[in-house]
């Protein structure tokens, strides 16, 4: 273990078990409504909670939401908005029991594509008004973030995604590393090149945020049940029937998978098996005691993507977590807790990440530690969460696999969601997020547990140009694979098909081999010379083809 883990072990004797902070505490499970007339009376809302006898369960219902966490609460919310009545929210715990409880607070819009900068940006303006539409504090701080570059490659990424955010109209700025020092004290830029500044980004508490989308959500008539566990989904002719819970049914026109962790295990439960591809892996962040000199709660959020970690102002001190090169895959034999503990702390596989903190901010390295947090994620085979209506039946919808971006995502993805369920498509294109992209082949533990151990640490890598995963590979091919393969054929694969890229010279597989088509192709890969002579190949052959043709006529 490197001395820099010895140290900080040596700065809290103390790592005893002890209550999380308040941060992670559990939100109530009963609700009561408050500002604006909210109200939840029986007549407009149910909610279960506390240790009371559960609310009696529906015997019909029109939409059956599963899963009480953040993205359940946001959908519940949202179609309630739209003017969905007899909406039904089942919670197998308590609500906020599961990842939401457990989440690092951290609402950003630098994300990948577009409509996930869209989803974030609107959740951030959710939250922000959330407070004064119920009354309940979410822990919602307006603090903006900073991703650091270190080299030109990354700088050359954060400046694509800034004219991106422009076009979208977020607010963002490409600033010089002095800069970065005076937004932000702590942070150590001798290393960096610049940084992307987004001064709208925000902090919060999840279960928070999520306590207060449920008491919005019961104000407008949602009813809320917790302690009701979803068996399985009772599909006829292709057709969502029912609910078969541990308390009875409830018959229903739409069902909503948002059982996070569960969703898998829950889509495979039925007679008629859904394909919900995501697979959980441990994620660790560490939380600090007030600094010497506490920092504001107005400190901006630092994300390192080259040092594959990220830090924000928690209590006067630190949240400090990342993405590491060699995730930890969990519950391959699938889950049967009720609700996610904090789990088993590995300061071994935390090191790395610790040491990129230390690097980052080395003022840090004499704060003493509260608790290093490791918790379960869900993760999708692409790095992109799962949304939309199951193609195999009607009226089931899935919402799940956040990427560890749950609190950014929820807002956006829940109303996304609601309006595709109420005018049969949403207001924004959200094509890449479809769950349809996948099929069956891609949903096996198997694949699942070896493909996100390559997501995960994608999620912190350059994002270049037409990457293509390497595991997971050859679930289906053409009968002419092994012939084109052997002539130099370099493979793409889309919806579990493998597809020609492009061919390479013989001789020279070595030189136009995979790793060195991507070595650098943040500017122009080491491929793009042969790949444009076979374009002027066939482009000549066309025109002398067209050529010889108008001559004959």
């Amino acid at each position: 273990m490197c001395s820099c883990v010895r140290r900080s072990r040596a700065l809290s004797p103390a790592l005893s078990p002890a209550l999380l902070p308040r941060l992670l505490l559990l939100p109530p499970t009963g609700y009561r409504a408050a500002g604006r007339g909210l109200s939840t009376s029986p007549r407009r809302a149910a909610v279960a909670g506390g240790d009371s006898q559960p609310l009696p369960l529906p015997g019909q219902a029109r939409v059956v939401i599963c899963g009480g966490g953040i993205v359940g609460s946001s959908v519940a919310f949202h179609l309630a908005k739209l003017g969905w009545s007899d909406v039904v929210l089942l919670e197998q715990g308590r609500l906020g029991a599961g990842t939401t409880r457990l989440c690092a607070g951290i609402v950003s819009v630098a994300k990948p594509i577009s409509i996930e900068c869209q989803m974030a940006n609107y959740s951030n303006s959710l939250y922000q008004g959330l407070e004064e539409e119920t009354g309940v504090k979410t822990g919602y701080v307006k603090t903006g973030s900073l991703c650091l570059a270190q080299n030109q490659d990354r700088f050359l990424s954060l400046k694509r995604l800034a004219s991106r955010l422009k076009v979208m109209g977020i607010s963002c700025n490409i600033i010089k590393p002095k800069e970065v020092a005076k937004l932000h004290p702590l942070v150590n830029i001798h290393d960096l090149v610049g940084a992307l500044h987004l001064p709208a980004d925000a902090v919060a508490s999840s279960p928070d945020v999520n306590h207060a989308l449920a008491v919005a959500a019961a104000g407008h008539g949602v009813q809320i049940l917790d302690r009701t566990t979803v068996q399985q989904v009772l599909i006829e002719k292709g057709q969502v029937m029912a609910v078969e819970t541990d308390r009875g049914s409830i018959e229903c026109e739409y069902f909503v998978n948002c059982a996070g962790q569960w969703a898998y295990e829950l889509g495979q439960g039925s007679e008629t098996k859904v394909s919900v591809p995501l697979h959980g892996c441990e994620h660790f962040y560490l939380l600090t005691k007030p600094l010497q000199d506490p920092l504001p709660p107005s400190t901006p959020v630092v994300i390192d993507m080259d040092g594959r970690m990220y830090a924000r102002p928690w209590q006067g001190g630190l949240l400090s977590g990342g993405f590491e090169k060699n995730p930890k895959p969990i519950f391959t034999e699938g889950r049967n807790q009720l609700e996610i503990q904090n789990m088993q702390e590995d300061w071994d596989h935390f090191e790395p990440m610790l040491s990129s903190l230390l690097r980052r901010m080395p003022s840090v390295e004499s704060a003493e530690i509260h608790q290093l947090v490791n918790c379960p994620e869900s993760f999708t085979p692409d790095m992109r969460c799962l949304m939309g209506e199951i193609p195999s039946v009607a009226g089931y919808f899935v919402l799940a696999g956040m990427n560890s971006s749950g609190l950014a995502f929820a807002g956006g993805a829940g109303k996304y969601l609601a309006e595709w369920m109420t005018y049969g498509y949403p207001t924004a294109n959200v094509w890449p997020l479809d769950i349809k992209r996948f099929g069956n082949l891609q949903s096996s533990r198997t694949f699942l547990r070896h493909r996100v151990m390559e997501v995960m640490p994608l999620l912190y890598e350059l994002k270049v140009p037409r990457w293509d995963f390497q595991t997971g590979r050859q679930l289906r091919t053409s009968p002419l694979y092994d012939r084109l393969d052997t002539q130099g054929a370099r493979w793409m694969e889309k919806h579990g098909f493998e597809r020609p890229k492009y061919f390479v010279p013989h001789g020279k597989g070595a030189e136009y081999s995979p790793a060195a088509h991507y070595r650098f192709s943040i500017l122009k890969p080491i491929t793009w010379v042969y790949i444009y002579n076979i374009y002027i190949y066939i482009y000549i052959y066309i025109y002398m083809l067209f050529t010889n043709l108008f001559l004959c006529v």
